[in-house]
């Protein structure tokens, strides 16, 4: 996402005028950008794909209404963003104020919430096969690169990206629940012999075939 305010310089500026200015008519930002309309037009209908504009039509009296450019929810993604650093700060408050048993309260609620979804979602599978098929296809869902080798004494699931990565490298009893999400999902003594809050490129699940 972030690429779009790197990847064509008229676009990003039209993309940071109407984040000051939002909503714009293209006559606004022909006039700002000292580019023709239809220019603007095109570099709009681009943004509009991508799902970064929409517009709205505001009726002015006689003659046509006027179409008023703004951005959508999902620009604020190309936006820097920091939540990592208040969700550590704020853990950091709270083992202060009421001790690491609050912390680890947290991921363990975290932990039953994400095993019963887990369940749910794999309720219909009923091999290790399946299930282990099933989770990876749910996790690449959810926007995590897996990579999957089925051995035969074993499958090795590893996730290259975390999304609370910054927290765990500050609180181990994230990855703790993390492992203890999968023995309780699929009913096996899951090891993890990397693990990225280690600073290893992945967190590698393994998961034994035997019973």
């Amino acid at each position: 996402m972030g690429s779009l305010l790197n990847e064509n310089p008229t676009r990003e500026r039209i993309i940071l005028l109407l984040k000051k200015s939002n909503p714009l008519s293209i006559d606004d930002l022909s006039k700002q950008l000292n580019i023709t309309p239809m220019g603007i037009r095109q570099h709009l209908l681009f943004l509009e794909r991508k799902g970064i504009v929409d517009f709205v039509i505001k009726r002015q009296g006689v003659g046509r209404p006027a179409f008023l450019y703004k951005l959508t929810d999902k620009a604020d993604e190309l936006f820097p963003k920091a939540y990592h650093k208040f969700i550590v700060s704020a853990f950091k408050d709270i083992e202060k104020n009421d001790g690491l048993n609050k912390i680890d309260d947290i991921f363990k609620w975290r932990k039953e919430r994400l095993l019963k979804e887990h369940k749910e979602s794999l309720s219909d599978k009923k091999s290790l096969h399946d299930k282990v098929y099933g989770f990876k296809n749910i996790l690449e869902s959810e926007g995590y690169l897996v990579d999957l080798d089925d051995n035969d004494s074993h499958y090795k699931l590893k996730q290259f990206n975390c999304p609370i990565a910054k927290v765990a490298s500050e609180f181990k009893e994230a990855c703790r629940y993390e492992l203890q999400m999968y023995r309780d999902l699929l009913k096996k003594e899951v090891t993890r012999p990397q693990c990225m809050s280690e600073g290893d490129l992945s967190c590698t699940y393994v998961i034994p075939k035997a019973q």
